[in-house]
Formats: C-alpha cells, sequence, structure tokens
C-alpha cells in the first residue's frame, strides 16, 4: 500500500471516509479501512458503517443496531451478532473521532479500489451506501462481497441485489428472499436444498479469494452491461462466533 502514489500524497492514511448520513434519525459514518488480518476474508477493503455519535459498545447496549446501521437484522443489539463490537468496531470509530481518515471523493475511488477485493458491510448494513457509490467502487475494485439484511424493506432492493446477498435466518426467510429473486446467504443450523456451504468454512478459502457471495452480479451481469451466463447458487453457513447459541435460537424460530 506504501507504494500508491495517490495514499501517499493523502498521508498514508489507514482508511477513508466515503460516506456520512443519517438512518432512523442518527448521523452515521462509513469509513473503508484498507489493511486487515482477519483470517476468514482475506486482506479485503473492509467497509464499515458506524453512528457517528454513539460508539458502538455503547450502541449494542443501548439496543440501537437494529433500528439503525443493522436494519432489520435480528442478530442485532447482542441478539447472536458475531462481530465482537469492543474490538474492530470500536477501533475504527475511535480512529474516526481522532480524524484518522480523510473524506475519499467518488472521482478517486479508483486510486485506493483498484486491483483491490472489498467487503461491503464489515459492520452494519451495506444498503446505507448510496446505490451510486456502490457501483462506483464495484466497477473499480476486483472483486467483493455483501450482505443486506433490509431486502424486504429498503428502496431499490432488486437493484443492491445485483451486488449483496440477502441475509436470511429462518426458512421462512429463505424461502421469501429465494422467491423473490435474490441469492441468499442464509445462517442456520439446517442447510437448505439447493446451497453450498461457505468455502470459508467448508474448505479454510478466504472471501478474497472465494467472492461467492456477490450478489446476483455473476450471474445476472458477468460484466458490467453483458448478458446473463449462469446462476450461481446461494451460501450457508452455520452460526458462530461467541453468540452463536443466540443466534442458532433466532434460526429456529420459524
Amino acid at each position: 500500500m506504501q507504494s500508491n502514489p495517490f495514499l501517499k500524497s493523502a498521508g498514508n492514511p489507514s482508511g477513508f471516509v466515503l460516506h456520512r448520513g443519517s438512518v432512523a434519525g442518527e448521523p452515521f459514518v462509513a469509513v473503508a479501512t484498507l489493511e486487515t488480518d482477519n483470517r476468514k476474508t482475506g486482506n479485503m477493503v473492509q467497509v464499515w458503517f458506524l453512528l457517528e455519535n454513539v460508539n458502538p459498545v455503547a450502541a449494542v447496549l443501548a439496543r440501537m443496531g437494529a433500528r439503525t446501521i443493522c436494519r432489520d437484522c435480528p442478530f442485532a443489539a447482542g441478539n447472536g451478532c458475531y462481530v465482537n463490537v469492543g474490538q474492530a468496531p470500536l477501533a475504527v470509530w475511535r480512529a474516526f473521532h481522532r480524524g484518522a481518515y480523510p473524506t475519499l471523493q467518488p472521482a478517486d475511488f479508483g486510486h485506493v479500489f483498484s486491483g483491490r477485493k472489498v467487503r461491503f458491510g464489515a459492520y452494519g448494513n451495506p444498503t446505507l451506501l448510496p446505490l451510486d457509490l456502490v457501483e462506483r467502487i464495484a466497477r473499480t475494485s476486483a472483486g467483493w462481497t455483501g450482505y443486506f439484511h433490509d431486502w424486504r424493506t429498503t428502496p431499490r432492493a432488486a437493484d443492491y441485489g445485483r451486488f449483496f446477498m440477502a441475509s436470511t435466518e429462518t426458512r421462512d426467510s429463505f424461502r421469501a428472499a429465494v422467491a423473490a429473486g435474490f441469492r441468499v446467504f442464509h445462517v442456520s443450523l439446517e442447510k437448505p436444498a439447493g446451497t453450498v456451504e461457505c468455502m470459508a468454512d467448508s474448505a479454510g478459502i478466504t472471501c478474497e479469494k472465494c467472492r461467492l457471495c456477490d450478489g446476483r452480479f455473476r450471474s445476472v451481469a458477468p460484466a458490467f452491461g453483458q448478458q446473463p451466463t449462469r446462476t450461481l447458487p446461494s451460501v450457508w453457513i452455520n452460526p458462530h462466533g461467541s453468540k452463536a447459541g443466540k443466534a442458532s435460537a433466532v434460526a429456529m424460530a420459524n
């Protein structure tokens, strides 16, 4: 990363602010961090969605996540989410408040995302990023992964579904998402028919190398403007993380 002239001119920051907005009356920020040692994902650019005025630990304790940055996720607010908000999300939030992340203009996205794989939504719901920014990043990057829980309710859900997997947990939500035409990332104790197990779990392949979780992109448009060529399967994974028991209970609800 240090050899990138654009990053050098910007002071070699560890990340950038991509977008600032408001959700349910709360201001939030979208931050892209450039390096990670996450063994499951590999060294992808990580995009985080964080409330500006409430740190992620306090937000979980106040049960704010489900109505703000984690829109419609039943695992939010400490109810089964695998993310330890006291680690990376809190560190990113603190760095943002120290002014560590300059704002990245869309015209400069190519300097940062070109040749890189991107993980939309390392924490938070990636539909908080305007669709035109999602498409700019995707067009510039070498690939991406992404998941959204608000596929029932967010405006232009079908368009976001080109890039992101619909997240589901119960049999009913899985069936509804498939019926709506989404590829699905399903978290439950039971593997639905026709899905493949997450390659990170089944084969130790990082998300950076696998990139199966790129929504309908490769099945609907293998490259921007091209015609469909194939349909990829939905993906299943067992509940994981320190709150796997809570997640399993949610998944067994119906």
